[in-house]
């Protein structure tokens, strides 16, 4: 069934196995990134707590019944912290997997109707599509979409073709996990591609098989489960709110509201914006580097179609352009609704670039190249603005660029298959410096992330309250509980560490309330990122603070942060002292008022003596000091220490003077 005129030769095939390999890798390296966005943090926190309490059923957040999504992807996630514990990996992990079942039976299908080559091609496609690497690591529902959507579709044309029970129940099941993953108007592309090509092969009669109707009851069968934790959780409790309201219909909301309630705009949750022409141009770069080519091969396949020329399949076509019209027609419009459709896109793409490898083609090269061009330079400006220091990571990944490229042209046969490879690494080229370079670079800034980890490394018993809409990344990563309440009802837990911002600490001074800074950690407050984030010297014009702080009597609004540090001190005095190396630790406490050694041991008040602690400002928009902290021994040789604050962060850098070995640790204790 699938054309087979020319064959891919073992030689040729190889480069394409490798870049494969490599996209693979590639798209499961962001699995350990911590979150930069707030829906990954938003699911996980619900993930969790269903995994704690043994309670699948229910969706609960912040101890309030929660109706925005269908249970399968937070079955999944918390059926993976059961086994691998209440971690990142574990919550992108089953979501990789179900993309990477979308791979499968992408190449699957592919393979059903062209060449092998053509296959190969699509399953490249789809791996190095911009927003498929970023949705990889930043995981949300679409991966299990990608996998489930897939699945059904094949599944259903092997049952299109003959029937099967095993490919009747799989269909039947994959289409329902879909639907318990975003709605039922996941039913529209699985019943697309499957109409479609019944009535563009005008076998119209065929759609009629009782089949159908058993994999249609299958299907509402396998979406039960669903049904039922709707029914048990809101449905039987007419009394809980929920938007505001009473009497909420859990099952109403899944079977309408929760889609179609959402695309005309007239359920719970509404959005005034949208344009028809938003994924028109968003496709430009989330389906890049392969976006100019998609657009050309969807003309392509149209323009046939009118003419009457006979496609080897229309289950691409019928089963993405009618989602995307869809989507393009309705008010809630977000870049990453249209990964679903990628695999279909993918395919498309393929056989147009399968047939430009046979034919050549200028517009081809031209574009292709330019593409490319653009990418590389893009990246190398990005790299001078955005984390310049970071250049041996940059320098690293242009010569294993070099390296594969020259591999490719070398061993793929023509300069046709040898651009599509090259594309193909320039697009994970691209996102290995996004997950080596940027998204590090974006966590160092973010104040929820940090906050949570600070607590856990020094406060793990305290009281923690959240008084403000804190990102939900700070409840996932702390590892104790959090109150959330409001500032009012936080003053009055004297002994709990409170997490405010830069509103609520202004809201303290204005009102003089007793308070004092714990900690502050810069955040940046958005998750796009914009120019000025990106230019490293306006940086910090985009970024706001949090702070853990205490409240009560006797408190007052300063900074104050104590550093501990302990070295092992040997002196140049060499034979003249005899006594060894001396174990030195102190605490150094910086504050609004300047710079004190607030406690000392290891060293005897008559042999060593604090000479000074002198401090000079090397940057004053960003609050970095650097202080020496100088020593003295008995027979005046001087040790000295030098700590650079950054705002609330404190590094002890270097020694010059006498020879030390340092450790350090942030604590108010020797």
């Amino acid at each position: 069934m699938n054309s087979s005129a020319t064959t891919l030769s073992p030689a040729y095939k190889k480069p394409y196995i490798i870049v494969l390999a490599l996209a693979i890798l590639v798209n499961i390296a962001g699995i350990g990134i911590r979150y930069f966005t707030d829906d990954p943090s938003l699911y996980s926190v619900i993930a969790r707590g269903m995994a704690q309490s043994n309670n699948f059923t229910d969706l609960i957040y912040h101890g309030k019944d929660w109706l925005d999504k269908p249970h399968f992807p937070f079955w999944m996630a918390a059926l993976s912290f059961k086994i691998f514990g209440i971690n990142t990996i574990a919550y992108k992990l089953p979501a990789l997997l179900f993309f990477l079942m979308s791979v499968a039976y992408t190449y699957k299908l592919a393979r059903k109707f062209y060449d092998l080559e053509t296959s190969l091609i699509a399953t490249l496609i789809l791996l190095t599509a911009q927003h498929v690497l970023m949705s990889n690591t930043d995981v949300r529902a679409e991966p299990y979409i990608m996998g489930l959507l897939m699945g059904a579709i094949y599944h259903f044309y092997q049952l299109k073709e003959r029937f099967g029970w095993a490919d009747i129940l799989l269909g039947a099941l994959f289409a329902a996990c879909a639907v318990m993953t975003k709605g039922i108007y996941l039913l529209i592309p699985i019943g697309s591609a499957i109409i479609g090509d019944y009535l563009f092969k005008k076998d119209i009669k065929s759609l009629f098989h009782w089949k159908w109707l058993l994999a249609f009851i299958l299907v509402a069968i396998f979406t039960l489960p669903e049904i039922y934790t709707l029914y048990i959780q809101f449905d039987i409790h007419p009394e809980k709110v929920v938007f505001g309201k009473t009497g909420i219909s859990g099952i109403h909301w899944f079977l309408w509201d929760s889609q179609f309630g959402r695309f005309n705009n007239n359920s719970f949750i509404r959005n005034s914006h949208g344009s028809v022409f938003f994924f028109l141009h968003t496709l430009l770069w989330a389906f890049a580097p392969w976006m100019l080519l998609f657009y050309c091969a969807l003309i392509k396949h149209i323009g046939k179609m009118i003419k009457g020329v006979k496609l080897p399949e229309y289950i691409t076509i019928s089963g993405s352009v009618i989602m995307l019209l869809i989507f393009s027609v309705s008010k809630f419009q977000l870049p990453f609704y249209t990964n679903i459709l990628f695999p279909f896109f993918a395919i498309i793409t393929a056989g147009s670039i399968r047939e430009v490898i046979q034919n050549k083609s200028k517009f081809f090269t031209i574009a292709q190249y330019t593409i490319v061009t653009l990418l590389i330079i893009a990246v190398t400006v990005l790299n001078f603005v955005f984390e310049p220091e970071r250049w041996p990571v940059f320098v690293s990944l242009c010569i294993l660029l070099i390296g594969i490229t020259l591999y490719i042209y070398k061993n793929s046969g023509n300069r046709q298959r040898a651009l599509v490879l090259l594309t193909a690494v320039i697009g994970l080229w691209v996102n290995v410096y996004l997950m080596g370079v940027v998204y590090p670079t974006l966590l160092k800034f973010k104040g929820d992330v940090h906050a949570a980890e600070y607590i856990n490394q020094h406060y793990p018993n305290d009281e923690i309250i959240a008084a403000f809409d804190v990102p939900n990344a700070f409840d996932f990563y702390t590892h104790q509980p959090i109150a959330f309440m409001s500032m009012a009802q936080a003053a009055a837990h004297s002994k709990a560490l409170i997490l405010i911002d830069d509103g609520l600490k202004a809201e303290l001074e204005k009102n003089h309330t007793n308070f004092r800074i714990v900690q502050a950690f810069y955040n940046y407050p958005r998750e796009n990122i914009i120019l000025p984030f990106i230019i490293k010297t306006s940086r910090l014009g985009t970024l706001e603070r949090f702070y853990l702080v205490r409240i009560g009597k006797g408190l007052n609004g300063n900074f104050v942060s104590n550093h501990y540090i302990k070295w092992v001190y040997n002196s140049k005095a060499g034979k003249d002292d005899q006594s060894g190396p001396k174990e030195i630790s102190s605490i150094i406490e910086f504050s609004a008022n300047g710079v004190r050694i607030k406690q000392t041991k290891g060293f005897e008040p008559q042999n060593y003596t604090v000479a000074s602690v002198s401090e000079r400002v090397l940057d004053s928009t960003l609050h970095v000091k650097e202080f020496t902290y100088k020593l003295k021994d008995a027979q005046g040789h001087a040790v000295l220490l030098y700590a650079t604050v950054n705002g609330t962060d404190c590094k002890f850098d270097f020694f010059k003077g006498d020879t030390a070995r340092v450790t350090y640790a942030n604590s108010n204790k020797l």
